[in-house]
Formats: structure tokens, C-alpha cells, sequence
């Protein structure tokens, strides 16, 4: 009788909390995705997702949520029986994704866009798990300006700091949580050189200084005009291109620039200086010599910073 008892002891709280726990396995095919807008922190995507779970009755499409969504809508619901074992619950979704777009690099970013969902049920009652292929892209996906350099998925525990009125949790909860995960590349050079252009140009009008005679005012005239230039190529591409509140890879060539053109202007005046004291020829060898260093660190350290944002 004392065995039974302990039995029944044990088994019941089983019964009550854990048989009622439903493991729901999870997958989607992603088959659009598009309107990349890093102004606002958003991407837009179309997908079918799915989950087979056990107990009937329980209906996992009405107790899991996209978190990362601003919008989103779903259709076509679909029930069936995945084999002899799980039951299928799907349904084809719409959602406006919330993404931080990274663009410290920019143009030469990376961004890794994600799908979120997160069970509706607290871990005693429901969990996510991804199936091994639970990430599947349509093939003829294609995203202009970009290039899919890999994806995968990703389970968790999320815990909060609230039973969100579920006093038996004591002040604590958790869910669990997939996220899919799809990364991407910009297709960056054609676009590097069409921003960047007239900013080089601006710059080897400045560099002209050093091959003009000491005594030509038209030596400064040269400087400040390429200065001008680069600086009115900043305002236009900070207009054209997403804000970031990082010190950008395009904030770096731009400073690195209007610094090396001061340098020209700099380097000038002592020219100068040299052939106005009768020195004319000791000065045409400082602005050869000038023009070689100038040229040469402004390339190395143009080419190093673009090494740093490539390898990101």
C-alpha cells in the first residue's frame, strides 16, 4: 500500500506539469527577402513556417511569436499529420523584421538578419527545437547590391524578470527561443569607387601644388580648391548614405583626406618660405621629395583602412 502511494505521489506531479509540456519542432523556408532599408531598421521577408508537436489540441501556431517584428501578418494555416508519431501545424508569414543595421564598414558591411521566435508558453509547458535542416532558403532567392554568404539557426532559454502573472513561476520565467539567422554581404567595390572617386580626385588636385613653381600663387589656390571639393563630397554622402552615430569607415577617409590636404597647404608655405630667401632650388626638391611622401603615406594608409573594413 506505503508502494502505491509513493507511486501515485510521484507520478501525479509528472502528469500534471510535464505531461502537458509539448516539444514543438521547428522549421522555415525562407522564400523573399527584400525592401533592406537601414534608415529604418528594417528588412521585410516572406517565409513558410511549420512545427510538429504531439499532444492534440495544443496548437503551437496560436502560441508562438515573432518577437523582432513591426509588422507582421500571417495565411493559409494548415493542419495535417507528419507521420505516425507528429502532428503539422504551418502557415506562410509576411513580417517587417526590426534589424540594427551595422554600418561602421559601410560600404564594405556585413549584415546578419534574423528571424526570432519565441514560444508563447513558459518552458514547462512548451519548448522550440529546430529540426536538423530547419533553415531552408528558395533557391532563386536574390537580393540586388548583395550576396548570401551563409545562415543557420540558433536555440536558447530567454529568462525575465516577471511570472507575467503566473504566480506559481515566483517573480521568474523563461522561453524558449529559435533564431534563424540568414548573413549577407554588400557587393561593395562598384560602389566604394562610386563614392569614393571624387573624393581622390579632389585629392590629386591638391598634390598638384608640389609641381607648380614656389613662387605661383597659384600653389594655394590648388590646395584650397581640393579641399573644398572634398568637403562638399562628405555633405553629399552623408546625405545619400544611412547615418551611423559610429566613427564610420567613410568618416575615416574623408578625415585622413582633409588632413593630407592640409599637409599640402602646410608643405607649401615652407616651399615658399625656402625660395623666398633665395634657396629656389633646395625648394624644388622639397616638393618633389614632399609630393613622393605625401602620395605614398596618404596610399598606404588608405589602403590599410580599407583592409580593416573588408576583413571586418
Amino acid at each position: 500500500m506505503k508502494k502505491w502511494l509513493c507511486c501515485a505521489l510521484l507520478v501525479w506531479p509528472l502528469a500534471l506539469f510535464g505531461g502537458q509540456r509539448d516539444t514543438c519542432y521547428t522549421g522555415i523556408y525562407l522564400k523573399n527577402m527584400y525592401d533592406l532599408r537601414p534608415e529604418e531598421y528594417a528588412c521585410t521577408t516572406d517565409f513558410w513556417m511549420w512545427f510538429d508537436y504531439r499532444r492534440k489540441g495544443f496548437d503551437p501556431l496560436n502560441n508562438v511569436e515573432l518577437i523582432n517584428a513591426k509588422q507582421v501578418s500571417f495565411a493559409d494555416p494548415y493542419y495535417a499529420r507528419a507521420d505516425g508519431r507528429l502532428l503539422l501545424a504551418s502557415e506562410s508569414c509576411r513580417a517587417i523584421l526590426i534589424h540594427d543595421w551595422k554600418l561602421k564598414n559601410y560600404p564594405f558591411d556585413r549584415q546578419a538578419l534574423q528571424i526570432q521566435l519565441e514560444a508563447g508558453l513558459d518552458t514547462s509547458r512548451m519548448i522550440l527545437k529546430g529540426q536538423a535542416e530547419g533553415l531552408k532558403l528558395y533557391s532563386g532567392l536574390g537580393l540586388p547590391g548583395w550576396h548570401i554568404i551563409g545562415y543557420g539557426a540558433k536555440e536558447s532559454l530567454v529568462h525575465y524578470d516577471s511570472d507575467f502573472g503566473e504566480r506559481r513561476l515566483k517573480g521568474h520565467s523563461a522561453f524558449s527561443r529559435i533564431t534563424y539567422e540568414v548573413r549577407i554581404q554588400r557587393n561593395s567595390w562598384g560602389l566604394f569607387f562610386k563614392l569614393f572617386i571624387g573624393l581622390y580626385i579632389s585629392f590629386a588636385v591638391a598634390v598638384l601644388v608640389f609641381f607648380v613653381p614656389p613662387a605661383r600663387d597659384q600653389r594655394f589656390g590648388l590646395s584650397i580648391g581640393g579641399l573644398f571639393a572634398a568637403v562638399g563630397n562628405k555633405y553629399v554622402m552623408d546625405s545619400n548614405i544611412p547615418a551611423t552615430t559610429a566613427f564610420s569607415f567613410v568618416d575615416q577617409i574623408h578625415d585622413l583626406t582633409f588632413l593630407f590636404i592640409l599637409a599640402t597647404l602646410v608643405l607649401s608655405v615652407v616651399s615658399l618660405r625656402m625660395a623666398e630667401n633665395g634657396k629656389l632650388e633646395r625648394a624644388l626638391k622639397f616638393d618633389r621629395r614632399a609630393a613622393w611622401v605625401v602620395l605614398g603615406l596618404y596610399m598606404e594608409m588608405n589602403l590599410a583602412l580599407i583592409a580593416l573594413a573588408t576583413s571586418g
